[in-house]
């Protein structure tokens, strides 16, 4: 009872910083399209270095002194200690504005009873996110039908591996099999649908460049899912008990001895 009670605290608490963090961002736009430079400057942490007037005016300008049409949270995350409270929190948001739309990429640090951001950028789009992202098959280049034919083919190889299973096992071997099979076992490689940016998702940047883990463990091994920005994104893992399981069946097949026709079970 302890347990969830807790929960639903540290729940509440953060809900309630997210929101915060939210209002802070909104609150902070609105003093740009105000043109109150001073009072932006004061919500921007030092450590993100000094930002000039001009560059505050120009984004000033770009959110334009209209009331915005809509205010639509696209994205976030935080991180934040459960007992002090301090940590950071990712938003991005949309105003729809008068022919155009603003994305709004911030970041807030929460240290104490301080709030400041450490990430203020904006990007000036002619159509919403909705649209500009929006899942388009024609139209693309090598790179993504080529990542494309590549997921689909490891899809194909789980399912075909599933209904073998399915077919040949019964019991808890065969639901053990169905639920393995479309485990990914090697780092999830993943595409940018509209941009065409291949990454991997478990990489690990360091000073001296990125680190990719040989193995990892992805479920499912492929997924169609969105970035922050609602971009489509394609990733798959290698599925190697599909792929083993698929070669131990092929080779299990080609040592069995083929069966006797009618004629020569006749003679």
């Amino acid at each position: 009872m302890l347990f969830w009670a807790w929960a639903a605290l540290a729940v509440d608490a953060t809900n309630s910083r997210l929101s915060d963090d939210i209002a802070l961002t909104k609150a902070t736009i609105s003093l740009l399209a105000a043109k109150d430079i001073a009072a932006v400057r004061d919500r921007l942490d030092p450590m993100i270095g000094q930002i000039s007037d001009d560059t505050l005016h120009r984004m000033s300008n770009v959110i334009g002194a209209s009331e915005p049409i809509s205010v639509e949270t696209i994205w976030w995350t935080e991180t934040h200690d459960l007992q002090t409270g301090d940590g950071n929190s990712r938003i991005v948001l949309e105003y729809g504005l008068t022919g155009k739309w603003v994305v709004v990429d911030a970041q807030v640090k929460t240290q104490t009873v301080s709030k400041q951001l450490t990430r203020l950028h904006l990007t000036l789009n002619a159509l919403p996110l909705r649209e500009l992202n929006a899942f388009h098959l024609l139209g693309k280049g090598p790179v993504q039908y080529l990542f494309l034919a590549g997921w689909i083919a490891v899809i194909a190889v789980t399912v075909m591996a599933i209904s073998t299973a399915f077919r040949r096992h019964a019991g808890w071997r065969r639901w053990a099999l169905i639920f393995l099979m479309p485990s990914g076992f090697t780092p999830a490689v993943a595409v940018n649908w509209n941009t065409a940016q291949i990454w991997v998702l478990e990489a690990i940047s360091n000073p001296a460049g990125y680190v990719i883990p040989i193995f990892d463990f992805n479920w499912p091994m492929a997924l169609f899912s969105y970035t922050e920005t609602r971009a489509p994104v394609l990733y798959m893992s290698a599925p190697l008990i599909a792929f083993g399981y698929l070669i131990w069946y092929w080779r299990l097949s080609q040592r069995r001895p083929p069966l006797a026709s009618s004629a020569d079970q006749a003679s």
